[in-house]
């Protein structure tokens, strides 16, 4: 049932005008918003320990109406952020260049002379989907690692889009030896870090709590050399803005779990500046839960 709803929304979102098919999935997500109250608590949470986050970093005061506010808009980013993905198969390169605009593009360039693979650190803000085949139709040769759906055919449909575009998808749990294939041919491994999927975690601080975060891309860094960065493509009125920030560096002198501790709180700490400049755009909807430090 889920599969045959994906393949109509699909369809609409290609073959409606744009402002209509918006129109829709914005109903949808009003929907969404009064009929599955659990999934609204789970997005409040993360919401307001965001906010209440940027209040302490920079004093914009964080009330009840504002957090209620924050979490209608997200609701709204989801669904452009869905349907701008399920057009993606109408992307060129000419739209690209027309749409997106494009920034720090030589630190993943100069990241990729290096021959070793990147390790491109991304989360659920913006449009995480549209971010790998942007960069895909600009020349790059991306890897994307995705979590599969319990339906094989909803997994297989949303890989289709990614792939529609030359981004390889590796799922999680699958071979290991596909990843250190990616980072032997040079390409970018796209990989979001502001969730665990069930892999054992890092404990690191994020949104003023201890919390766990995927120590994945760190380890792949660490283990193999390949550089990691930031990437990210958010959402700006009409159009989507892509930006890489410069490779993280850990100390020297660290030993290999040291480094992959730093990595993924560096990258943590990226992800939090990210999310607290447009916290709208945080589309993470399961909750960041703290972390047990045995107190």
């Amino acid at each position: 049932m889920l599969y045959l709803l994906y393949r109509l929304a699909g369809f609409l979102a290609l073959h409606l005008p744009l402002p209509l098919a918006y129109f829709i999935a914005r109903r949808i997500a009003d929907w969404r918003y009064y009929f599955i109250p659990r999934l609204r608590r789970e997005i409040k949470a993360n919401l307001k320990a965001a906010l209440k986050q940027r209040e302490q970093l920079t004093g914009v005061l964080t009330d009840p109406r504002m957090v209620r506010i924050t979490v209608r808009k997200a609701y709204y980013q989801f669904a452009r952020y869905l349907t701008d993905f399920l057009r993606s198969p109408r992307l060129t390169k000419a739209m690209v260049q027309r749409l997106v605009i494009v920034e720090n593009l030589h630190y993943l360039e100069t990241a990729l002379a290096k021959k070793q693979g990147v390790i491109a650190l991304t989360a659920h803000v913006g449009n995480w989907e549209l971010a790998g085949i942007v960069t895909s139709l600009l020349g790059f040769p991306v890897a994307a690692i995705a979590l599969p759906y319990k339906s094989k055919l909803v997994s297989r449909f949303f890989s289709r889009l990614r792939e529609n575009h030359g981004v390889k998808v590796i799922l999680t749990g699958s071979n290991p030896k596909q990843l250190l294939r990616a980072i032997k041919n040079n390409q970018i491994i796209a990989v979001l870090g502001d969730r665990l999927f069930g892999e054992k975690g890092m404990p690191v601080y994020f949104l003023g709590q201890l919390t766990s975060l995927p120590r994945g891309p760190a380890t792949l860094s660490v283990r193999t050399g390949a550089p990691m960065l930031p990437g990210f493509l958010l959402m700006e009125k009409n159009r989507y803005r892509l930006f890489f920030g410069p490779v993280f560096q850990p100390p020297e002198g660290l030993s290999d779990e040291e480094k992959i501790s730093w990595l993924t709180q560096a990258g943590a700490k990226k992800i939090e500046q990210i999310i607290l400049s447009q916290p709208e755009q945080w589309l993470n909807f399961t909750r960041i839960r703290p972390e047990y430090n045995g107190e």
